[in-house]
């Protein structure tokens, strides 16, 4: 408590604190540049202790400073609401044959771009006090790390661990300029029946949708938009990688679209945090992806419990997934309990729904796929009675 009383009056010298080794991890075999390794990164226990104190803060006034359209990082929002938003727009845009622009944006290493005076100044647009804005300081910037590399070490300056709420910070000015451009007429939002003022953008971190009504000196405001946020922010866009789908009438013009933004075109489905999105039914190829997850793992029922019935329990939790996957899913914790090697023939001394039945009613308390599918959907039906967002 003596150190959180210095903390409050600058007294506790943090930087002697803010110190880490990082060991880079080669992602492919014979990685021979720096882009083909993953930095990994442990920070003294204490300093992470006050930045933990500091997150805490930030999240309880989080909600009211950061746009809706957000929901990475934060408390009470959900990952999948942006995706539900998302799809039943494509959906909304095919079924009515109804005129709009999808702009899905590549951000260069997002995290590493940020210019901290650009974090600086909208703290402080944001209302945070100058005790609170020098902590946020002197967390980014007041310590080192160093790289491990053959053994030996080298000093250079250090990202911050509060690096996901703040870049939601950063991440928001965009709304922001956004539905200001909006306000003044500069741009439109897609299907205003129903979202009040029409749909302009979706964020989780640097996962950044934008939507346009067709409009190509719009389009044009919408490029010098995200042009200015990047010379403010220090963020850089990829648009030779971003992605753009036009609806409608918009499809005749695409590559008038595809020239401003300088973007390619992109292919249905897509994926959007892991989520395949399309305007018609996935197919059961689209769905080859979840099952090979579900035969990955070897080990018993603690396994199928723990391990195989929830790597799919992300994108379940999204679709109703036809019978035919859940079947092939059930057929391989099937053949993972009743063996261990893949390549012997399997007996199988009951049917799998026995299995799936509550311990005490003569099962072994197994998921079952189905049944979890049903009550995780169920969970929108209660978000949309009880709940105000977006979607």
């Amino acid at each position: 408590m003596l150190m959180f009383g210095d903390l409050s009056k600058g007294e506790l010298p943090l930087f002697s604190l803010n110190f880490g080794v990082i060991t880079l991890i080669p992602k492919v075999h014979e990685a021979n540049r720096i882009q083909q390794y993953r930095p990994i990164c442990l920070l003294n226990v204490s300093f992470k202790i006050f930045t933990k104190a500091v997150t805490i803060t930030l999240n309880d006034v989080a909600d009211r400073v950061i746009n809706p359209s957000q929901t990475a990082f934060m408390r009470g929002r959900n990952i999948l609401e942006g995706v539900v938003i998302l799809h039943e727009t494509v959906h909304e845009l095919h079924k009515r044959k109804l005129d709009g622009v999808i702009f899905k944006i590549d951000f260069e290493k997002a995290y590493d771009k940020v210019k901290w005076p650009f974090l600086y100044q909208t703290l402080r647009m944001k209302g945070f006090s100058p005790k609170w804005i020098k902590w946020v300081e002197t967390f980014i910037t007041g310590g080192s790390i160093a790289i491990n590399v053959n053994d030996e070490i080298g000093r250079l300056r250090q990202g911050d661990p509060l690096s996901p709420l703040l870049f939601n910070i950063v991440a928001d000015m965009l709304t922001i300029l956004i539905n200001r451009g909006k306000r003044d007429g500069q741009i439109r939002g897609i299907v205003p029946h129903l979202v009040d003022d029409g749909l302009s953008i979706l964020q989780y971190a640097n996962d950044t949708i934008i939507f346009m009504d067709h409009d190509l000196e719009m389009a044009c405001n919408m490029k010098l938009i995200l042009c200015a946020f990047e010379q403010l922010s220090g963020l850089k866009i990829n648009f030779n990688k971003s992605e753009i789908y036009c609806f409608g009438d918009a499809q005749n013009h695409l590559d008038q679209y595809m020239e401003i933004f300088g973007c390619k075109v992109g292919e249905f489905p897509f994926n959007y945090l892991g989520i395949p999105i399309h305007f018609k039914k996935l197919r059961n190829a689209d769905w080859n992806n979840l099952e090979r997850l579900a035969s990955l793992h070897r080990g018993r029922l603690t396994l199928i419990n723990s391990v195989l019935s929830s790597l799919p329990t992300y994108m379940i939790s999204f679709f109703d997934v036809p019978k035919g996957v859940l079947r092939r899913l059930d057929y391989f914790q099937s053949r993972f309990f009743w063996q261990g090697d893949e390549h012997k023939k399997k007996y199988r001394l009951a049917r799998w729904s026995i299995l799936s039945q509550p311990k005490d009613q003569g099962g072994l308390g197994i998921h079952e796929l189905g049944t979890k599918n049903i009550a995780l959907l169920g969970k929108w039906l209660y978000k949309l009675v009880t709940s105000d967002g977006t979607w």
